[in-house]
């Protein structure tokens, strides 16, 4: 006489559930470590961003003048223009200026000066006024941005730092 064995159970039913348990540990295990040094990741690059905007609060300059000179010595004495641009730092922050933008408002245009012609060259650092400020260490930079401008026409000028903080100033030349 023939067996039947369509009667018979390969597994117990408490055996089975705890492979089907076991698989679905070890499958949130494998999930888990792969994805937590990426959550890891994120979150230090959150703090890092959050710090430096909190930086960038902190961090405050201004244009306290604008002056346009007719001949410029440092890069020669045949009749070069340039424009001089003061910066001062205001906060508690030392500022690292990576940009200075100079337009005209009749030409509603950018200049596109090389900002490696600018004198002190681009990046370059704005200091604090404390006790220990001295000459080396001036809250006031005189940036020389070597460009022809034009009598009688008003002139932006936007200087940028490192952190995204800006300030912008207004001037007409003689």
């Amino acid at each position: 006489m023939a067996r039947r064995y369509s009667d018979r159970k390969a597994l117990s039913p408490v055996i089975s559930t705890l492979l089907m348990i076991s698989a679905t540990i070890t499958l949130f295990v494998i999930l888990f470590a792969g994805f937590v040094p990426s959550i890891t990741l994120t979150q230090s690059q959150a703090n890092i961003w959050y710090a430096k905007q909190g930086d960038a609060a902190r961090e405050r300059i201004v244009i306290e003048m604008v002056v346009f000179n007719g001949s410029n010595a440092l890069h020669g004495a045949n009749g070069e223009k340039s424009i001089d641009v003061y910066v001062r730092n205001v906060q508690d922050i030392d500022a690292n200026i990576t940009g200075i933008f100079i337009n005209s408002s009749l030409q509603n245009s950018t200049w596109k000066f090389n900002q490696t012609f600018i004198y002190p060259r681009l990046p370059s650092r704005v200091y604090v006024k404390t006790a220990r400020a001295s000459a080396a260490l001036p809250p006031v930079v005189r940036f020389e941005v070597p460009c022809l401008w034009e009598t009688q026409r008003l002139y932006d000028v936007k200087v940028v730092t490192a952190r995204g903080s800006d300030a912008v100033s207004q001037a007409q030349a003689p």
